[in-house]
């Protein structure tokens, strides 16, 4: 009998951003919570669903600390519908503002997480509680 598939997750941010404290710290509470965590820079969001593919990723995280995201993330969930792998769950977390999140919900983000929203076990329990079940 196979046990239980570990989540894998894919989180990753742009080259550009220096700032990183908050996507690591998550990345250390995954880990802690049993997934298999993939940490990346990324120079242009393809590489970040070209990863997805060749990881076979559960769950895609973003970090932005930048005006990025309004490329970005539109342009990832059009790579991922593209690349047959659209059902992955995709989360974004950092500096957003409330009508971004907004905007970011309406392209099939799952979750948008910002500094103060909540303690990062809320992100643990968000992935689980929707990745569980779909293996």
């Amino acid at each position: 009998m196979e046990g239980k598939k570990n989540i894998r997750v894919l989180l990753s941010k742009s080259d550009q951003d220096a700032h990183e404290l908050g996507i690591r710290n998550v990345a250390s509470s995954l880990k802690d919570a049993g997934m298999e965590v993939i940490f990346t820079r990324y120079t242009i969001v393809d590489e970040v669903a070209e990863t997805a593919l060749q990881e076979s990723v559960d769950v895609v995280g973003l970090s932005f600390y930048s005006a990025g995201l309004r490329y970005d993330v539109p342009r990832l969930m059009e790579l991922l519908k593209e690349k047959n792998i659209e059902d992955t769950l995709v989360i974004i977390g950092g500096i957003i503002t409330e009508q971004e999140k907004a905007e970011l919900l309406k392209t099939g983000i799952r979750g948008v997480f910002t500094p103060g929203s909540g303690p990062v076990q809320d992100i643990v329990n968000f992935i689980t509680s929707n990745i569980s079940g779909r293996d």
